[in-house]
Parts: structure tokens; sequence; C-alpha cells
């Protein structure tokens, strides 16, 4: 049997089954972000990507009609443009809300409707469909196709608000909110074209039996371009929640330990929490009147997660329904996340132990007197390898450096009082902080300044999530090559503070 087997307001998504993640944990993590723009090259405005978008809006109005709202611009028996655009609004601000997307007009629309995955499916087609809209990295800053793009991006992909966009892309509220409602029109032009005439065929969905057909429909969570990582510490209190749900319609007492401080796990949190899920809808109504254990610790290098019921009150129960195929599901689930799933159950009894690899952390320390600046690269490190340690004080970032001994430090340059030259001075002369590689990143474009000073690294502001973490990998990198370890233990040995077990491979 065991062969197979917040939003931006800074809530919580409602828990329930087949439910995402926060941002930057969930799918929107493992996205790739837009490339960093490069020198502006010399190119008419209306370049050959501009043209594109004004094509998608001509052929959309050949097809549908030339003045929204008009009664031709409709999907037979179902939306109206206007409602289409209203929908795609409402399911892009509530982005990582499983149940609102679930309930999506746009989900039956696009053909995703009554899936397991609806709630994710729905995000991967906007979220796609946004970054399809990116332009290349040769493409002059200041043209059409970016005010497209960016508003797109950071308001809904990066689930930021509009005081912090504006911020970023260097306009007034106001000026952003028009080029937010014209980016709007874009991609509602686009995503209407795709699927506004007839919606996608759809396969038939498998039986509850069907087990390979239930594994093959997981295809999805092994093509990601990118790993993708899990918070214990986030996931399992609303795993936990729906099993006291469960346990108490069976009369079923659930002895759950379940300690803070796990530490990050690789896999998708939508693929661990469906495989916990798997387990527990099999033993809690086999272990009726009697005891579940739920518990997780970290062994090592690796976290057990376990689920025992050392003996089936009613007695002996044989296998019903779709219990083999919940298992195998259970297994793939947990070989997806990059774990194994042993399973000891049979008739009298149920001991199951999800073994997933720990992933250790590396300090980033961030120095940038913008507080959003800090809460923009904060969101950027979640759910990857590397822990955030941020200061708005220039002052702090000899002490906080000294203190935590971070992998690399981050630092902007325009700051009150003192500059981030001068900081950067500051910290190559210092033994304690001399070696700790320091990317600069600012809005100024002064690349050469930063290299002559010993930055290891120039980031230009706005800067992508990709091209952060990308800095933050590249110096890593550098750092386990100069000293023939990770970055953390190099950084923690000169400082004096001895050696911690760095980063999985």
């Amino acid at each position: 049997m065991a062969a197979l087997g917040q939003h931006s307001d800074g809530t919580s998504a409602e828990p329930g089954i087949g439910g995402l993640a926060v941002p930057y944990v969930g799918y929107l993590q493992a996205q790739r972000a837009p490339a960093a723009r490069r020198t502006p090259v010399a190119r008419s405005p209306s370049s050959a990507y501009n043209s594109i978008l004004v094509a998608v809006r001509v052929l959309f109005r050949a097809a549908f009609g030339t003045a929204y709202g008009r009664k031709e611009d409709t999907i037979p028996d179902m939306l109206s443009r206007d409602e289409f655009l209203r929908h795609l609004r409402d399911d892009l601000m509530h982005l990582y809300e499983p149940r609102r997307l679930r309930s999506s007009p746009l989900a039956e629309l696009f053909g995703v409707a009554g899936r397991f995955d609806t709630a994710s499916a729905l995000q991967r087609i906007l979220t796609d469909a946004i970054r399809s809209l990116e332009p290349p990295a040769e493409e002059p800053s200041h043209s059409r196709a970016w005010d497209v793009y960016e508003p797109l991006f950071y308001r809904f992909v990066e689930q930021l608000d509009q005081a912090a966009v504006a911020d970023q892309m260097r306009l007034s509220v106001r000026h952003l909110r028009r080029k937010e409602a014209g980016a709007l029109e874009v991609l509602a032009d686009l995503l209407w074209s795709r699927y506004g005439g007839t919606a996608p065929a759809v396969a038939p969905q498998p039986s509850a039996g069907d087990g390979a057909s239930a594994v093959g429909d997981l295809s999805w969570l092994s093509q990601d371009s990118q790993p993708q990582t899990t918070d214990l510490n986030a996931a399992l209190p609303g795993v936990l929640d729906l099993a006291r749900r469960l346990a108490e319609e069976h009369r079923v007492r659930l002895d759950a330990s379940l300690p803070g401080g796990l530490p990050t796990v690789p896999g998708d949190p939508v693929a661990l929490r469906q495989c916990l899920l798997s387990l527990l809808a099999v033993v809690i109504p086999r272990a009726a009147g009697g005891t579940v254990e739920f518990g997780a610790q970290q062994q090592g290098a690796q976290v057990a997660l376990w689920l025992r019921c050392a003996a089936y009150p009613s007695g002996p129960k044989p296998a019903v329904g779709d219990e083999a195929a919940g298992l195998n599901m259970a297994a793939e689930l947990a070989r997806l996340c990059g774990g194994r799933l042993d399973l000891d159950a049979d008739a009298r009894a149920f001991d199951a132990r999800l073994w997933l690899p720990a992933l250790a952390q590396s300090p980033v320390l961030v120095i940038d007197d913008h507080g959003d600046a800090l809460q923009l690269l904060e969101r950027y490190t979640l759910g990857t390898r590397y822990s955030f340690i941020g200061s708005r004080d220039p002052a702090q970032a000899l002490p906080l450096a000294a203190q935590h001994a971070p992998c690399a430090i981050v630092l902007d340059v325009m700051m009150p009082n003192v500059d981030g030259w001068e900081v950067l001075g500051r910290l190559k002369q210092d033994p304690a902080t001399a070696h700790i590689p320091v990317i600069v990143c600012t809005i100024m474009a002064q690349k050469e300044f930063a290299r002559l000073l010993g930055a290891a690294a120039f980031l230009k502001k706005p800067v992508s999530r990709q091209a952060f973490l990308a800095a933050l990998d590249e110096v890593l990198r550098g750092t386990e090559r100069t000293d023939g370890t990770n970055g953390t233990e190099g950084a923690k040995g000169a400082a004096g503070g001895g050696a911690r077990p760095g980063p999985a491979a």
C-alpha cells in the first residue's frame, strides 16, 4: 500500500481544502518576477511590442464590438464585458483567497470550475496572463508596455497597496490609478479574446476511486519553473483545524503535538496540505471513538510528521471505498514535495510518517530608510532560504551586522544624515564585517561607485523579486567559493559566533 502514497491587508486566507498559502509562500513566490530593466536603447516608442498590445485590442473590438458595455459585448447566456471586467478586478484583488476564487464566475468561464484545484488553477491563469504582458528587458523604460505590466504585477501579483506601488514607480497615487485602470483594460482584452468566445474544453474529472487519473491531475505540481517551499509553522495550524472538525464528527480524540519553530521545508504548500488531509480522511473515520496522534518534530536535517492510531476501537476494519486511492494520492503528493511517506496500515491500526528535508535559513540584513521598501524586500524573502532582518536607521548597520552575522547586507544609498556609500565604507573597514558581501540597492544609477567601494553586487530600484533573490544567490555562491563553506557558516565563523548548518542543496 505504501508504493504511492495574508493578504495585502495582512489578514489570513480562509482555511479550506484545496486552499492556497499567503503571498510569496504559495504560488506567487514560485512565479517568475519581472526581469530587471536594462539601460534603455534607442527605439521608437511605437515599438513592436507596443504594436502587439494595440493589435490585441483591435482584434478584440473586431470580434466583440467597438463600445464596451454594449449588448454585443457579451458571452451568450454568460457575462457581459462590464461584468467580466468587474469580476476580473475582484479576483485580482483577492488573488490569494481560495474561497473567493472557487466561487468566481471566471472559474466557470475559464473551464476550471468544480475541480479540486479550482482556486489555484484560476490563480495561475490570471498570473500567467499578467506575465505574458511582461516586455523584453531591452524595451525602453518609459514605454507603454511597462506602463501596462508594472501596475498589474506590483498591485495584484505582489499585492502591494497603491501607495507602495506609486512609490516604486515614482508616480502620484492619482496617476497610478489611471495607469492601473488602463492596464486592467488591456488584461481584460487579452483574457476576453482567449476565453470570451467559448470556454476551453475540460477533460472529464476522475471518479474518487480512480487513483491513477487523480495522480495524473497533479502534473502541474511538477511543472513549476522554480522550487517552492512551505513554512510549517503557518501551514500546520490550518490542517489541524480541519482535522479537529473531522475528529469531532467521528467522536475521535485528536492528540496533537505541533511545536513552534519548525523549519521551512521544500514543496508546494497546497500539495503538503492535501497530503496530510488525505491521510486524515482515512485514519479518523476508522478510529471512531478512539484516539489519533498528530505530531511533528525536527530530527537532524529532516522533519517528521506523523499520524497514528494504535488500534481501531471497533476492531479490524477492511478497506472500504476510495481509501486506497486516497493513500496513493498522499504518497504521490509527498514525493512531489521532495519527501517520503512511510506507511504501515492494515485492518487493525494506522501509522503514517511523512519525512521532509529541512531548509536552513541564511540571515540577510537590509538597511533602507523607506519602510515600504523594507516590507517589499521582506516579502521577497518569504518561503526562501533567507531570513529577513531590516532597519531604517543606517547607524544600526554595523551593530546589527555584528549581532546577526548575515550572509549578505542589502544597502540603500539615499538616506538621511548619512548616505549608503559612507555606511559601505565603514562596513568594509571594520574587521568584524569586512568579509560580509554588500549588495547596493538604490534608485541612483551609480553602479561604478558601488564596484569601486567594494560592493559585491548592484541592484537598480525598482527591483523585482527574481532579481533580488538572484543577487543573494550569487553573492552567497561567491562566499562559498571563497571560504569553502556556505555563506552563513562563513559569516558566523569570521565573527566568532560559531558555525551552523548551511542551506540544503
